[in-house]
């Protein structure tokens, strides 16, 4: 999600783009010569322009009212962590812009044709790319956000163009209004981390859902049976007519510069299975960091008919699975003398500085130290933080790494439990 630099970060790169595309001259054979004057792009309120500018070619770009947009209000954004962990939605903002052109000398032909460029920009970026955000004001980390921002006009009627300029106290001006949409504000309300739930009803049977889908992939699951897979564990990918030759599996992860295959072992039509690859060399520990990651299928298929010559490439739908981190702790056994104690956690796949990390202690969540970077590509990241003493007993740690939870429990022949290894156990 974005900051609150948001506002500010689509209003800059709206009046960059502006500056970079709208013309200062429309050439000596046009109507009675050139311009004379340099062309100008505000961002003032209406009553100021003229006030700052009295004769210049101005564009003025003002950001006149904000609004809660509808769609997202009440939609809680997508979650990482646990099922069942609340969240507070992002505050969803539409803006809306007037754009005001004053030609030179108040030549009114003038400010058409500036107003004209405008529109036609805008027009033009519909969509605004993600690049221009990211190049304007990285910081506002507007161009991570889930939603585009999009720039559509917006019809004003006789009385609502009448009581914005009345407002300002100042003469009508040409203008044109435009809606941006969706600006998300990421909220800073602290978000619960219940623990998981080890079993669903009796003997964990869970819901049965039965369900008739078309020929698409439905899932991808981890093959230990809990919510995320760790690396060197199986996925199983659920779909329809999955028994077609020369299938290979794609995975990719918003810090891959590209995506990459795994090989596809088929159980039968409706299962296939792909192994995560094992932190056990070749910079797996690097190159595969913890999060969502978007896994699709690619068939193969000979010649649709005589005549062609290449084979055809046929993608599936994309089906998300997330990639937990695993740890290891140190200590596991604590006599604290104090009201807090230093635990270390050996964390992989390992952590980029741009992940955002939380140790988790039971359902408390704590900041942890400033991060070393590891040694080599192969090595776990260590992290380090100071956890409250508690009480006497076993207390379960977790990392957090961008929302996606470690995995504190096992699987045994009895069931479910939890990971003596991934607890610190408090000794009077």
């Amino acid at each position: 999600m974005s900051t609150e630099l948001a506002i500010t970060a689509v209003t800059e790169t709206l009046r960059q783009v502006l500056d970079d595309e709208v013309a200062g001259k429309w050439g000596a054979d046009v109507l009675s010569g050139d311009l004379t004057k340099d062309r100008i792009i505000t961002n003032l309120p209406l009553h100021k322009v003229r006030e700052l500018h009295a004769t210049e070619n101005i564009l003025n770009l003002f950001l006149y009212r904000t609004d809660v947009n509808a769609a997202w209000r009440n939609l809680s954004p997508p979650t990482q962590g646990q099922t069942g962990d609340g969240g507070a939605p992002p505050l969803a903002l539409n803006l809306e812009y007037l754009i005001s052109a004053y030609g030179e000398d108040d030549r009114e032909e003038v400010s058409h044709f500036l107003l004209g460029q405008a529109m036609r920009v805008l027009h033009d970026v519909a969509i605004v790319p993600r690049q221009r955000l990211f190049a304007v004001l990285k910081k506002a980390r507007l161009h991570d956000q889930i939603d585009r921002i999009t720039v559509t006009p917006r019809s004003l009627s006789i009385e609502e163009i009448s009581k914005l300029w009345s407002v300002f106290q100042t003469q009508y001006r040409v203008s044109a209004a435009y809606l941006v949409t969706v600006v998300l504000i990421d909220s800073k309300t602290a978000k619960p981390a219940p623990l998981p739930v080890l079993t669903r009803g009796e003997a964990d049977h869970g819901v049965t859902t039965v369900a008739g889908l078309p020929p698409v992939l439905r899932a991808a699951q981890p093959a230990t049976g809990f919510g995320a897979v760790c690396l060197g564990e199986e996925l199983v990918i659920l779909g329809e007519h999955l028994d077609a030759p020369n299938i290979t599996a794609q995975v990719r992860h918003p810090f891959m510069p590209k995506e990459r295959d795994l090989v596809v072992t088929r159980v039968d039509a409706t299962q296939l299975k792909v192994t995560i690859p094992a932190a056990t060399g070749s910079g797996v520990a690097a190159a595969w960091p913890a999060g969502i990651y978007a896994l699709w299928l690619q068939v193969k298929r000979p010649p649709p008919a005589s005549g062609f010559t290449r084979d055809t490439i046929w993608s599936t739908n994309e089906v998300p699975f997330v990639l937990a981190p695993s740890i290891t702790l140190a200590p596991k056994t604590v006599q604290p003398p104090a009201a807090t104690v230093e635990i270390t956690i050996a964390a992989l796949p390992q952590v980029r500085p741009s992940q955002t990390v939380k140790v988790l202690f039971d359902g408390l969540q704590i900041d942890p130290k400033p991060l070393d970077p590891p040694p080599d590509k192969d090595a776990p990241s260590t992290v380090k933080a100071d956890v409250p003493a508690g009480a006497v007993g076993f207390h379960r740690i977790r990392l957090r790494v961008d929302g996606t939870d470690s995995i504190p429990m096992k699987q045994s022949a009895a069931g479910v439990a939890f990971d003596t290894d991934q607890s610190v156990e408090v000794k009077p």
